[in-house]
C-alpha cells in the first residue's frame, strides 16, 4: 500500500492553511485509491486524507468530536477534527474500505496497537473487529458503522466528565457496559495480548518493561519467545492454569456472560468475560481483591476477552 501514498504539495498544504486547519508536525500523505484513506493522529488532532471525500468526512465523524473542518481540492480532500479518544499518542494509518463496508486498519509507521485498536473500535460496528498479524504490524478488521450508529452510547462515553462529578450509575440488576478497548483504557493496560494456539499461549507486545511486568502475572514459567520489534518488544509463552478460559470445575456463564473456575489446588479463583465490571465483580466474590490481576486479551474468533484471576478467598 505504501505505493498509494503521496506527500500532499505546497499548494495543497496553502489552501489547507486558509482555512485555519492547525499544521501537523508529521508529513500528509495522500492515497491515490477512492477506497482508501489516510489517517494521522498527533495528540488531540486528526488529519485525514483521500481522494474520496464522503469515505474522509465519514471517517473522521467516527473518530473525531465537535465540528470537523473540510478542505476541497481538485481530486482530493482534507479533513480535521478533534480526535475523540485519549490525546496520549502519536499515529498514522491507512483505511481500506471494500465494497460491501468491511473495512481494514493498517498501522504505518510506529503506530502504536493501543491507538490502532481504539480507532478500529471508533469505526467498526459493535463486536465485529478481529485483528490478524500482518507483515508490518498488528492489522484489524471490521464492518464500518455508519455515523450516528450507537451514537448515544458513545457519546455519552466520550463527553469529558466535570472536576468532582459522580460516576454513572450502573443499570438497575446490571452492571455499566464496559468492553473491548474501553476496557483496555479503564484498566490502564499498557500493553497489546492475544491469543495463541487456542487460548492456550498468548502473545505480549509493547514497550519492553510492560511486556515483562505482565508476562510475570500470567504466564507459567519463563517466556518461549522473546524478542525485540523495532520500537516494541514481543514475548510469547503459555498462560498459567488461572488465566486460561478453559479448565475443570468451571461454572458459567451467568446472566451477566461471565465465567468462573475455583482451583483447590493452586488456591486461585478466576473469572472471565466480555464485560469488565461484571466480570470483576465476579472475581471479587471468589478471591482477595489486593490480590486480583486483570487484562485484556484479543481472541481472533470472538472479540476481547477480560480475565481476572486472584487469590481465593480463606473458607
Amino acid at each position: 500500500m505504501g505505493g498509494d501514498l503521496r506527500p500532499l504539495g505546497r499548494k495543497e498544504k496553502a489552501l489547507t492553511e486558509k482555512v485555519k486547519i492547525p499544521k501537523s508536525k508529521a508529513e500528509l500523505k495522500r492515497p491515490l485509491k477512492e477506497r482508501h484513506a489516510f489517517l494521522l493522529i498527533e495528540e488531540n488532532n486528526a488529519w485525514i486524507t483521500s481522494p474520496n471525500r464522503e469515505l474522509a468526512e465519514t471517517f473522521c465523524s467516527l473518530i473525531t468530536r465537535g465540528d470537523p473542518v473540510t478542505v476541497v481540492k481538485t481530486g482530493r480532500v482534507i479533513v480535521w477534527g478533534i480526535y475523540a479518544g485519549e490525546p496520549e499518542e502519536t499515529g498514522t494509518m491507512l483505511l481500506d474500505r471494500k465494497p460491501d463496508g468491511r473495512f481494514k486498519l493498517v498501522p504505518l509507521d510506529a503506530t502504536p496497537d493501543r491507538l490502532l485498536t481504539r480507532v478500529a473500535q471508533f469505526v467498526g460496528r459493535p463486536d465485529s473487529v478481529t485483528s490478524e498479524e500482518g507483515q508490518h504490524g498488528l492489522v484489524l478488521r471490521g464492518r464500518l458503522r455508519h455515523p450516528g450508529e450507537a451514537a448515544a452510547t458513545e457519546a455519552t462515553a466520550q463527553e469529558p466528565q466535570p472536576e468532582g462529578a459522580p460516576a454513572p450509575e450502573a443499570p438497575a440488576g446490571g452492571f455499566e457496559r464496559i468492553t473491548g478497548a474501553d476496557a483496555i483504557a479503564a484498566i490502564g493496560q499498557k500493553v497489546y495480548i492475544e491469543f495463541l494456539e487456542r487460548g492456550v499461549k498468548v502473545r505480549i507486545r509493547g514497550k519492553r518493561a510492560d511486556c515483562e511486568a505482565t508476562a510475570k502475572r500470567i504466564l507459567k514459567g519463563s517466556p518461549t519467545v522473546a524478542s525485540d520489534q523495532g520500537a516494541k518488544y514481543m514475548i510469547e509463552g503459555n498462560l498459567s492454569k488461572s488465566f486460561l478460559t478453559k479448565g475443570t470445575d468451571q461454572q458459567g456463564p451467568d446472566a451477566h456472560g461471565v465465567c468462573t473456575r475455583e482451583d483447590g489446588s493452586e488456591r486461585t479463583f478466576t473469572a472471565f468475560g466480555e464485560n469488565l465490571p461484571a466480570v470483576r465483580a465476579a472475581c471479587l466474590e471468589g478471591c482477595k481483591e489486593d490480590t486480583m490481576f486483570t487484562v485484556v486479551v484479543n481472541d481472533r474468533s470472538s472479540g476481547q476477552i477480560v480475565i481476572s484471576s486472584g487469590r481465593r478467598r480463606s473458607v
